[in-house]
Parts: C-alpha cells; structure tokens; sequence
C-alpha cells in the first residue's frame, strides 16, 4: 500500500467543495460531524456523522458542504492495496456504510492523521498499518450484511445502549436484559456481527471519549479515568495503551501543546 494523503477536513463554511473530477487514489473517508453531500458517478449522497463512503481510483466524483451544519471529516487517499484486500469494498462503484463501531473507527483515524502530520521514525510504516486495520475492520463489517437482519438489529440495539451508557458499570447481564436475551447469546451475536465483544467495545467508546477529554479539556488523567466509570487508574492507562497504542500521557502532552 501507498499512502498519498491523509487529511482531516473541517469546512468552515459554504465555499469548501470538490469540483468534478477523477479520484486519482482509492478514497476512504468517515464524516465525524456535519453533513456534506457527494456525487459519485452521477448519484448523489448525503453524508452525516457517522456515515463512510469508499471511491475507488478513477471513479467521478464532486462534493460540497451543508451550508447550515458544515462537515467536519477524516481521508485516506492510498493505491496499490491488491483487489483481494478491498473485497466487498470493490464490488460496486462507490461502497457507503455505518460502522458499528463508529467511536473506535473515528479514533483510529485520528491516531492515523496524527501519525501522519508528525512524521515521526517508521511514520509511514505504522500509518499503513492503521489504515489497513481499518479497511479490514470495515471490510468485516459489511460483510456482516449477509447476517439475518435480527441478528444485526439486536448487535446495533446492544451497541446503541453501549454509546448512551459508556460512563456507568455494564455488566452482560445489564445488556442481556436490555435485549431480552442470554448473556451468551448476546455475547456471541455481537461478536458474530461486529467481530468484538460487548465488553471490547464499551473499551472502544470510552477510550475515544477518553482521548477527546485529553485533548481538549485541563482535566487529568485521573478525573478524566474515574468520570469513564474506571476505579483504577492502572487498569484505565493500561486499556488506553493496548487500544491507542500509547499511554493517555502523550494524548494529554498532545494536547497540552495545542495553541
């Protein structure tokens, strides 16, 4: 694979847009606020936070902003990823979706584009290996499509209780009565669609919320650890590390160093 861009695009108002063009590169993009709309070869979509879109190399395609909630948004521009390595993302010409695991996509592209701006030893090497994981974590989502439309109901009624309770206790049980179903059943149906666990996820939400606090807020580490339902910083720092892929004190220096 090689990476040509990685951007993260906030539109400050009516005059962002792309003119009708051929994308040069494969285009993966997350919209993480906003609305912002996109022809691709002829067929228009309104894109919105959470929302993806894929445009393989060549393709047609213009985009401009909503004028009332401008788009706030991360791209990978790449090539030479074999085809059997975009899968199902190749098989139309445009490829949507909503990734279940909205919050833990959204924060890998971030740790990508900040990998990629700081240009540190071995950057490109570790940024290809982000955005593979993220094709490949896209990938498994839509190939989740072929599942019985229950099983992902259920799978997206679990996540959706995930997203609004994140700063409490879960336990499996909490989500197998929230769902009307066995705690094993739960587990493995969320599992089977999303590729993680309950438990994996709830991680997932709380280290992206995490990272935002640290990046943007003057709380420490153990505020911002005990507010995400953490009772032991240790454990908060080591779950932080094994999912980022550095411990919070560098996302807080980050941060810090902003102007």
């Amino acid at each position: 694979m090689e990476i040509a861009h990685i951007l993260f695009d906030q539109a400050a108002g009516s005059n962002w847009k792309v003119p009708l063009a051929q994308t040069r590169h494969h285009i993966l993009l997350l919209v993480v606020k906003g609305k912002v709309t996109y022809t691709v070869g002829g067929e228009k979509l309104r894109l919105q936070r959470g929302d993806g879109l894929f445009m393989p190399q060549g393709v047609w395609r213009e985009a401009h902003c909503d004028e009332s909630d401008p788009q706030t948004m991360y791209s990978a521009h790449f090539n030479d990823l074999p085809q059997e390595e975009l899968g199902v993302l190749l098989e139309r010409s445009y490829r949507r979706f909503r990734p279940l695991g909205f919050e833990y996509v959204k924060q890998r592209f971030s740790v990508l584009n900040e990998v990629w701006i700081g240009q540190m030893p071995c950057y490109d090497m570790i940024a290809r290996g982000i955005l593979t994981e993220i094709i490949g974590l896209i990938r498994r989502e839509l190939g989740a499509d072929g599942l019985p439309s229950t099983r992902r109901s259920l799978a997206q009624r679990i996540q959706q209780y995930i997203v609004q309770h994140y700063r409490e206790q879960i336990r499996l049980d909490d989500l197998a009565r929230h769902v009307d179903r066995s705690p094993n059943y739960v587990s493995n149906v969320f599992k089977e669609v999303t590729g993680r666990t309950p438990v994996g996820y709830m991680h997932e939400v709380r280290v992206a919320a995490a990272r935002e606090l640290l990046l943007t807020t003057n709380m420490t580490i153990g505020e911002i650890s005990e507010s995400l339902g953490y009772c032991d910083q240790t454990y908060f720092n080591y779950i932080y590390k094994k999912i980022v892929g550095h411990p919070p004190s560098r996302s807080l220096k980050l941060g810090r160093a902003k102007p």
